[in-house]
């Protein structure tokens, strides 16, 4: 699934990335946005109702549930440069 064009929608002044001070003195970085669209796709969107083949000659399925579809910032920069207007709205 192609999602590129996803991150257009959303304005430079974004909170787009967060990082949390762990107890143990290291850190956490979370992408908001990717971790936004993927908790919705996984509750909304995940196929309850995936089988998987596990026995062909008695023709046995087992029954799970799968979603294959994640977002993520391209790229090994983590980004993605897009010619936009500088300012806001325009």
């Amino acid at each position: 699934l192609d999602t590129d064009g996803i991150w257009c929608i959303l304005p430079n002044s974004f909170p787009d990335v967060y990082t949390f001070d762990m107890a143990d003195g290291g850190s956490l970085r979370l992408e908001y946005p990717c971790v936004m669209l993927n908790a919705d796709v996984h509750e909304h969107f995940t196929n309850h109702q995936y089988q998987t083949l596990v026995d062909p000659a008695r023709g046995i399925y087992e029954t799970h549930s799968e979603c294959s579809i994640f977002f993520e910032v391209d790229g090994p920069y983590r980004c993605m440069v897009l010619p936009s207007s500088l300012e806001e709205g325009k």
